[in-house]
């Protein structure tokens, strides 16, 4: 994919695709490691049927299927995400007489900004 794209003149970064893609399997793989760590402690000492569980690293893990669409518009809901903060960190920074954008700008607008995203 194409790492930024020009919207109306204006320079618009864009999320890959397959970056969420990879975003999405790696949360599930750990989610399916949790829950399958959760039923070997609730067993006892026994592991259930078949093996794997919590220390399955080797790749073997099953694939999510996610539709091409649900990861494009996610991506575009990252972006967003991301876009917002940033203007709102950048806002920040100009208050300050600031030229440079730091984690501290972050920290401020984000207890908000995450506040905004959840209404």
């Amino acid at each position: 994919g194409t790492p930024s794209r020009m919207a109306a003149g204006r320079h618009t970064a864009t999320i890959s695709p397959d970056l969420i893609q990879q975003l999405f399997q790696l949360n599930y793989e750990d989610d399916e490691r949790e829950r399958a760590g959760a039923q070997a402690d609730g067993a006892g000492h026994d592991s259930p049927a078949g093996g794997g569980g919590a220390n399955n690293r080797s790749g073997s893990a099953k694939k999510l299927n996610i539709k091409e669409e649900a990861i494009v518009a996610s991506a575009e809901v990252v972006r967003m995400f991301v876009a917002e903060l940033v203007q709102r960190a950048a806002e920040g920074a100009k208050e300050d007489g600031e030229d440079t954008v730091d984690g501290t700008h972050l920290e401020r607008v984000l207890p908000q900004f995450l506040l905004d995203f959840a209404s």
